[in-house]
């Protein structure tokens, strides 16, 4: 067998072709696990608790819900903030409500203020994209965030 620059290669055993192909293959199964949501569990809605638009609690468990920022209801910076933070929790609160199923997806570490992470789905939706989509809440993914105001 002829290589680059016309150099004879000797056929790799194929013991090492194997070993080469299950090393492959488990880093690409590690990679995808690292990446992989977590635990999924079907709540109902009595046992949601809608702090804010981007917040909730369950059995005594805080949740930041990820990839999305709402306003702030807590210490917003002016009105139009206020407002549209108390639209967001108003609209969470309602499709909590509406009887669609609700999965929350809890995700490995904790945000800046110790709370756990998750995503959050009404009826297979991801609540990112309906609030997004709602002009409530933007895209987020950490790091600075826009104002409201």
């Amino acid at each position: 067998m002829t290589g680059i620059l016309g150099m004879k290669r000797r056929k790799q055993p194929r013991y090492r072709q194997a070993v080469l192909w299950l090393v492959l293959t488990a880093a690409v199964l590690v990679g995808i696990s690292m990446f992989s949501t977590g635990e999924t569990k079907r709540l109902q809605p009595a046992s949601i608790y809608v702090v804010d638009g981007d917040t909730i609690d369950v059995a005594g468990k805080r949740f930041r819900l990820v990839d999305f920022d709402t306003p702030e209801t807590y210490e917003p910076q002016c009105d139009n903030e206020l407002a549209l933070g108390n639209a967001a929790t108003k609209r969470l609160r309602d499709l909590v409500e509406s009887g669609q199923p609700l999965d929350l997806v809890i995700l490995p570490g904790l945000d800046d203020y110790d709370r756990n992470l998750a995503r959050f789905y009404v009826g297979g939706k991801n609540l990112a994209d309906i609030l997004t989509a709602e002009g409530l809440a933007r895209a987020y993914q950490g790091g600075r965030r826009q104002s409201w105001c």
